[in-house]
Formats: structure tokens, C-alpha cells, sequence
């Protein structure tokens, strides 16, 4: 049964886990969202559960099709091409306005999260990996002061979510990234926002390769 917290709708908590569902891979890209089950199950009217649909169809992670359902969005490689784009962008800027903000206790939480992130990718643990890689590269965004922007990051991400699912088996560039990682937290360390815009860009774009390497075609 969903509890619900306090100064929290219905539709808000609904919302909440489905869109954990989506971001997790419990719910996969093209799979339906079956409102009777989660109704019966929970015991709740079908009518929060439609409005929970529809803010993750603004979100861009579910597709709702008229006397079918709502399905959890599929994401073409030509979309997912043109998000790693937009994500590389935004990054470099962000990265040239968060140099500055870095202060030593910004950075030793940096470092905490990247020693983080390379206990989960020696144990292959990737759940733990992308949830740590994704707090890592938002303190960099947050730190950029624009709050529009890590709203726009944000939404970016969870969009190529949906097709890391589609496309990825196993765990491909952990390595990589853990490098990547440690030049961006000595790259602030040291203040240097050239060396940090052009680490984090190499390494957005080399992650952004392996992604769209993955052979899947348009639909």
C-alpha cells in the first residue's frame, strides 16, 4: 500500500514512484503502466494515478497513446544523439561558473562522492554507480548558482535514462570514468577552469560515445 506523507497529494507520491520505477529499469522503456494493478492493489481510484501519467508524460519519460495507455517512453537514438548534445553544452557552462563557487569543503564532499563511486565500480555495483555519478555531476551544476539550468540538466538525464535501458548490458567505461572523476576533483583543487571545462567535457562526450555505441538503430 503507497503511504502518504504529509503536505503530499496522492498524485505527488504516485508520481514519485513511478517515476523511481522508470529511472531504476524496474519499468522499462515501452512497457504499459497498468493502472488496474495499481489501483487493486492499492487500493486507490484510477484518477491520481492518470494525473501521475501525465506530469511524467510532461517530463518526457512516459508516452500516454489515446484508448491504449500509458507506456514508458522509448527514446530514439536520434533523441538520445540530440539530448547528449544539449547535455554537453549546458555542462561546459555550468562547469565555467562552478569553478569559481568551489569552495575546500565543496570540494572534500566531491571527493567523498568520487572515493564513493570507486568502491561501486570495483564491486559492479551499478545501481549504486549511477545514482553516485549523478550526485557528482550535479554539485557541479548546483554549485553554477542557476537554478533553471540543473532543472534542465536534471530533466536531460532522466530522458537518457530511458534509453541507457534500452541500450546498455553490463557495465561499460567504469574505469573511464572513475579517471575522469579524479582529473575533475584535482582540476578544482587546483581552481583551474580551463583544465575542469575540458575534462568535463571530454569525459561527458566520451560517455555520450559509449551510450550512442550501442548499435541501436532508429525506430
Amino acid at each position: 500500500m503507497l503511504e502518504l506523507p504529509e503536505r503530499q497529494s496522492l498524485a505527488d507520491v504516485i508520481c514519485e514512484r513511478l517515476e523511481h520505477m522508470i529511472l531504476s529499469g524496474v519499468l522499462k522503456p515501452g512497457q504499459p503502466i497498468n493502472e488496474k494493478a495499481l489501483s487493486d492493489s492499492n487500493g486507490l481510484s484510477r484518477a491520481p494515478i492518470r494525473e501521475a501519467c501525465r506530469r511524467l508524460e510532461q517530463a518526457g519519460l512516459v508516452e500516454i497513446i489515446v484508448n491504449r495507455g500509458a507506456y514508458v517512453r522509448t527514446i530514439s537514438r536520434r533523441t538520445a544523439e540530440e539530448l547528449c548534445e544539449i547535455r554537453v553544452v549546458l555542462a561546459i557552462h555550468a562547469g565555467r561558473l562552478a569553478a569559481a563557487a568551489f569552495t575546500k569543503p565543496r570540494v572534500a564532499e566531491l571527493k567523498r562522492t568520487m572515493q564513493a563511486i570507486e568502491t561501486a565500480a570495483r564491486d559492479g555495483d551499478l545501481a549504486a554507480f549511477y545514482r553516485l555519478n549523478h550526485d557528482f555531476h550535479m554539485a557541479i551544476i548546483e554549485a553554477a548558482g542557476n537554478r533553471r539550468l540543473a532543472e534542465i540538466y536534471t530533466g536531460i538525464n532522466k530522458e537518457l535514462n530511458l534509453f541507457r535501458w534500452r541500450a546498455f548490458q553490463g557495465a561499460p567505461g567504469l574505469d573511464d570514468s572513475v579517471s575522469a572523476h579524479r582529473a575533475i576533483v584535482a582540476a578544482l583543487e587546483a581552481g583551474d577552469a580551463d583544465a575542469l571545462v575540458a575534462t568535463v567535457e571530454a569525459h561527458l562526450r566520451a560517455a555520450n560515445k559509449r551510450l550512442m555505441d550501442c548499435g541501436i538503430e532508429d525506430d
